[in-house]
């Protein structure tokens, strides 16, 4: 288990190597694809949802955790023209996110 910062949480988190490595290489891309304001803006993100899992009771963050975190917060944001199946589904979602709950695309 290695201990880990991000922005937007903090305190050192615990996660594992895999995690850790993951979110790094996320990190990365995101800097070389989209710049350094938008890595920020992800790791902030991050920071923020694991700030969250922690406090519903996570003791650490595996790889499956950290890819489901790092997938939700880099997943588009919807047109706002979007159906009104679209917007509900986007309602749900953000309760799952809310609650602690798994999302899925």
């Amino acid at each position: 288990m290695e201990q880990i910062t991000v922005a937007g949480h903090p305190e050192p988190i615990p996660a594992s190597a895999v995690a850790a490595a993951l979110l790094q290489q996320r990190l990365e891309t995101a800097r070389e694809t989209r710049g350094t304001e938008a890595a920020e803006t992800l790791e902030e993100l991050v920071g923020a949802r694991i700030g969250t899992l922690l406090e519903g009771g996570m003791p650490s963050i595996d790889l499956a955790t950290m890819r489901s975190i790092v997938d939700f917060v880099e997943t588009p944001v919807e047109e706002d023209n979007a159906s009104g199946v679209g917007r509900a589904l986007r309602g749900v979602k953000e309760k799952l996110a809310q609650r602690g709950g798994p999302v899925g695309r």
